[in-house]
């Protein structure tokens, strides 16, 4: 007879163990923080979507804006004030090699000089393209402004008189007339005086994206630019510099250029290898390259075994100054504007230091995104007279003689992202 409070052993519903739990819990963490790994790497590669889409349109609407300020009747030549371009304490319609190598000059051109920027608290971030706060009218109208508040290309200036200087980028004489006698010129009427040294300014609000009033103007800027000039065969052409800030710590926050900091420069600094002071343009910067013709120019064109890709002396175990800006240029996704005029990316740039030896990708070498051309044998290219082979230490045009380049990082704790970099004629 069967017992009717027996369970047959079919009827009896079993649990999971302790030990099952936990080992399917070990098995499902693994597959979400696998997947959880993909959302940096899927965010990361959407950011740099969004920065190679809108890199470009911010260029282009910063050459919008500046050809609606200035046009090519606006610039002249350090001949038309009795000069003639040499490197004088930085640049000065010239440029000096880290190997003290003098690039020549076409008659009547100049290298890439940058705007002076204005620091004080009206003009915050305010690029000055001639520097007129630095030049010789502004001083003989108002006090003249302390180099605190400024920051100019040639801040020592160069002397065209016994009473005058140059301060900056060369301006139209005709078109503004300059007036030879300082103490003169303030005792003229107030539209005479109008025609003094060009005033011509682009605020930080203007040079963001989206600007404020835009269709976007609910999104604060995330984008900003930089420009510089350079005369060459004649016509004058800006470089346009776009990059992403992010504040420290992600919070949105105004931005302003800071100006430059040597305690972020770091050491040792070659030597000759950049002019940066707080009273020189902080964006962008310019980093002179090794002597021509040497086993360490860029390329190295000597008989060397780097590639023309390659930058020589960027291996690892040499000098690297981890997070400092005289070596940003070499940080992975850089781009440079070279004295040539021609762009470069670095494909794979360096984090860190490394060891003699190494071949860690974030150890260097750096390596750029295509090979360093030869420019045609022209003066233009800073052809030496007389000189046919490229390898030649005259033949400047076959190397790299500097670099300007966006900094990574600001005296305010900013990152800064190169995104894009174009060069057009005004």
């Amino acid at each position: 007879m069967t017992n009717a409070n027996t369970t047959p052993a079919a009827g009896r519903v079993r649990g999971f163990s302790l030990v099952e739990m936990l080992l399917a819990i070990f098995i499902l963490g693994i597959g979400v923080i696998s997947i959880a790994a993909l959302f940096p790497a899927g965010i990361a590669l959407q950011r740099q979507a969004t920065d190679d889409v809108v890199g470009p349109i911010v260029a282009k609407n910063a050459l919008s804006t500046i050809r609606s300020k200035l046009s090519q009747s606006d610039f002249g030549s350090f001949y038309d004030f009795g000069l003639v371009p040499s490197y004088n304490n930085g640049i000065a319609g010239t440029i000096k090699t880290s190997g003290n190598v003098i690039v020549p000059q076409v008659s009547g051109d100049w290298c890439w000089m940058r705007p002076g920027f204005l620091f004080d608290a009206a003009n915050n971030g305010t690029i000055d393209v001639f520097s007129a706060g630095y030049t010789r009218q502004q001083l003989s109208i108002q006090p003249f402004p302390p180099t605190t508040l400024k920051a100019t290309e040639i801040p020592d200036g160069v002397a065209f008189s016994g009473t005058s200087s140059l301060f900056g980028i060369p301006y139209n004489r005709a078109r503004y007339p300059l007036f030879l006698d300082p103490a003169a010129a303030g005792t003229l009427d107030p539209v005479s005086q109008r025609l003094r040294e060009p005033l011509v300014t682009f605020t930080q609000a203007e040079r963001s994206w989206p600007q404020a009033g835009s269709s976007a103007s609910n999104t604060p800027p995330q984008y900003y630019w930089d420009c510089m000039f350079r005369r060459n065969g004649g016509r004058v052409q800006v470089a346009v510099f776009v990059y992403r800030v992010t504040p420290p710590g992600g919070e949105p926050r105004g931005y302003t250029v800071a100006r430059s900091d040597n305690t972020l420069l770091g050491t040792p600094l070659p030597a000759g290898s950049m002019d940066v002071t707080p009273a020189t343009p902080p964006i962008p910067m310019v980093y002179y390259a090794p002597n021509p013709g040497t086993a360490n120019s860029w390329p190295n064109r000597t008989g060397g075994t780097a590639p023309p890709d390659e930058i020589p002396g960027t291996g690892p175990g040499t000098p690297f100054g981890l997070g400092k800006t005289w070596d940003d240029w070499m940080a992975p996704g850089q781009v440079w504007v070279d004295n040539h005029g021609n762009i470069h990316g670095v494909l794979r740039g360096r984090l860190v230091p490394g060891a003699t030896g190494s071949a860690l990708p974030n150890q260097g070498p750096v390596k750029l995104q295509r090979r360093i051309p030869v420019m045609p044998r022209a003066p233009v290219f800073g052809t030496a007279p007389g000189v046919n082979a490229d390898n030649a230490a005259g033949s400047l045009h076959a190397y790299i003689e500097a670099i300007w380049f966006v900094p990574n990082t600001d005296l305010r704790g900013n990152t800064i992202t190169p995104v894009y970099a174009t060069v057009e004629e005004l």
